[in-house]
C-alpha cells in the first residue's frame, strides 16, 4: 500500500534507505478498473478464433479454416462476429460453417453474446441434451442461447478453463487494469465455474469482485459477496434485435425486441436482495426495458432497506429523459460501456441501422452525469476488449457532441467509480496513504494529445502492490 504521498519525501530521513524507482518522467495514474467483464468468456475468446477484423464472409471462412488447422480442442470457439461489418450484411449459415469445420463442434458467438451460430455437430450435441434445442433461423437465440452457453462452458475440461482465466488476467494487466467486476454464471458459467473463477481472482497480483448472475443468492451468501446479478437480462441487445424498445426496429418493423422478465419477477429479485442486504445488478439496454427496471426499483424504494452499495443498472444504452430522472430518484448506479459508441455509434453505425434516428440518443453520458447519476466505465469484454482508453475515447468522442464528457470525468469512471460501485469503503483507485499501490505509467500524456487520439494511449508499465508486472 501507499505509506506516504507528497513532495519532499527524498529529503525525509525516515526514507533514507528506501529504494528509488525512476519512472522516467512518465504520466502516472492509479491503475484502471473495469466495471463489467465476463472474465471466463474473455479468456475463452483469447483461446478461440476472433472475427472482429473480418469484412466479408470469405474473411470469416478463411480465418476459421486457419484456426481449425492449428487448434486441437474438441470445441472450436468463434467470437466477435458482427454481420453489420461484413459486405454481405448477413451471418454465415450452418451449412457454410460445416464446410469449414467438418464434424467438429463449433460455437460461433455474435459480438453481443446474445446469439450464436452452431455447426451441425453442435446442434446434434445440444439435441442429445434436450430435443427442444433447435436453431432459430440458423442460430441459437434468446433463452436457448442463454441455456446452451452455460452448458457449452460446463462441457470444457478444467485445464482449458484455467488456461482461459490466466489468459484473461494477463490481458487485463497488459491494459493497465488491475481490478475487474467479473459478471459470471447464469448464461455464461455454472455455479461450480463461478466458484472456480472467484478462487482464481482471490490470488495475489490481481483483484476481482464477483457478481453471480443468478436469481439464487445462496452462493453469494456462502462466499460473503454483498452483491448479486450482473447480466440478469431484462432484455437482449440491439445487434440481435432483442433489446426491448418502445417503438419497432428501423430495419425490422415486425419486432420491438424482447422482455425476458416481467415486473413481478424483477420486484421479487429486488425483495430477495433486500432481505439479504445485497446489491442487485441487472441488464437493461432498450428504453422499454430500462423504464421497467427503474419503475420496479421505485415501486419498492420505501419497502426495502438499502443495500451496502446502491443497486445498479448494466448498459443503460437507450434511456428516455424521464427515465434518467427517475433513475436518479431511485438512487441507482449506472454501469456503462463507452466503447460501444466507438464501435456502433454515429449515422453509419449499427445503432443507426437498427434503430434509425434514435442512434443520437444512445449512451447519453453527459445527460446521465448532469442528472446527478454516477457512471462506472466497463468494457463488457469480450463484447469489446478490456481497453480503458478505447472507452475513454468513446466518452470524449461521442458522435453526438452534446453527450461528450471531460477527460477527468472519463478517467474517474474507469479509475475511481468501479471500486465505489462494489464496496462501501474502497481502498483502491486513488493516490492516498493506506490505499493499494496499484498504478500505471502511460505511453503518453492524455491531457496533452488531441482527444481524437485517446484510443492510441497505452499502459506502458503496470504495478500491483508496488511491484511491476512483467
Amino acid at each position: 500500500m501507499f505509506v506516504d504521498i507528497g513532495t519532499g519525501l527524498n529529503t525525509n530521513p525516515a526514507y533514507a534507505g528506501i529504494e528509488r524507482l525512476d519512472l522516467g518522467g512518465a504520466t502516472i495514474l492509479p491503475a484502471f478498473a473495469d466495471a463489467h467483464v465476463h472474465f471466463m468468456q474473455t479468456g475463452l475468446t483469447l483461446l478461440g478464433c476472433c472475427f472482429d477484423a473480418c469484412r466479408s464472409l470469405q474473411d470469416v471462412f478463411d480465418a476459421l479454416a486457419g484456426f481449425v488447422r492449428t487448434d486441437g480442442h474438441d470445441w472450436i470457439f468463434g467470437w466477435n462476429l458482427d454481420e453489420t461489418q461484413l459486405k454481405e450484411g448477413r451471418l454465415p449459415t450452418i451449412a457454410e460453417l460445416d464446410r469449414v469445420v467438418g464434424p467438429r463442434r463449433l460455437w460461433l458467438s455474435r459480438i453481443d453474446l446474445h446469439s450464436a451460430i452452431p455447426s451441425s455437430a453442435t446442434v446434434e450435441w445440444a439435441r442429445n441434451i434436450d430435443a427442444g434445442f433447435l436453431p432459430e433461423n440458423g442460430r441459437f437465440i434468446k433463452d436457448a442461447y442463454n441455456r446452451l452457453a452455460t452448458l457449452v462452458v460446463g462441457a470444457l475440461p478444467e485445464s482449458m478453463k484455467m488456461t482461459a482465466l490466466e489468459k484473461a488476467r494477463r490481458f487485463c494487466l497488459s491494459a493497465g487494469v488491475t481490478s475487474v467486476h467479473a459478471l459470471e454464471g447464469g448464461w455464461s458459467a455454472s455455479r461450480e465455474d463461478v466458484a472456480m473463477i472467484a478462487d482464481f481472482l482471490a490470488r495475489p497480483g490481481f483483484h476481482g469482485h464477483v457478481y453471480h448472475q443468478s436469481e439464487d443468492p445462496t452462493l453469494a451468501l456462502e462466499r460473503g459477496w454483498p452483491r448479486l446479478g450482473g447480466c440478469l437480462f431484462i432484455d437482449g441487445s440491439f445487434g440481435s434485435r432483442t433489446a426491448a424498445l418502445s417503438a419497432p426496429y428501423a430495419d425490422d418493423p415486425s419486432t420491438s425486441g424482447v422482455i425476458y422478465r416481467d415486473a413481478a419477477n424483477i420486484e421479487s429479485l429486488i425483495e430477495t436482495c433486500a432481505k439479504h442486504g445485497l446489491q442487485l445488478a441487472m441488464h437493461a439496454i432498450g428504453d422499454r426495458a430500462i423504464a421497467s427496471l427503474v419503475d420496479a426499483h421505485l415501486a419498492l424504494r420505501d419497502l426495502s432497506s438499502p443495500p451496502p452499495v446502491p443497486h445498479r443498472i448494466e448498459h443503460f444504452e437507450l434511456p428516455g429523459r424521464e427515465t434518467i430522472r427517475r433513475a436518479k430518484e431511485a438512487g441507482l448506479l449506472i454501469s456503462m460501456q463507452p466503447a460501444f459508441e466507438v464501435l456502433w455509434g454515429g449515422s453509419d453505425g449499427m445503432y443507426a441501422l437498427r434503430i434509425g434516428d434514435r442512434h443520437r440518443m444512445t449512451n447519453p453520458f453527459r445527460s446521465v452525469l448532469d442528472a446527478g447519476l454516477r457512471i462506472a466505465g466497463g468494457s463488457d469484454s469480450p463484447v469489446t476488449p478490456v481497453d480503458p482508453f478505447l472507452g475513454i475515447h468513446g466518452f470524449l468522442n461521442h458522435p453526438n457532441a452534446d453527450e461528450r464528457v471531460t477527460l477527468n470525468e472519463a478517467l474517474h469512471a474507469f479509475i475511481v467509480e468501479p471500486h465505489a460501485f462494489a464496496v462501501p469503503r474502497p481502498d483502491r483507485g486513488r493516490f492516498c496513504t493506506r490505499f493499494r499501490a496499484d498504478f500505471i505509467c502511460l505511453s503518453s500524456d492524455p491531457f496533452k494529445i488531441d482527444p481524437r487520439e485517446l484510443r492510441t494511449v497505452r499502459a506502458a508499465r503496470t504495478f500491483v502492490g508496488g511491484n511491476e508486472i512483467s
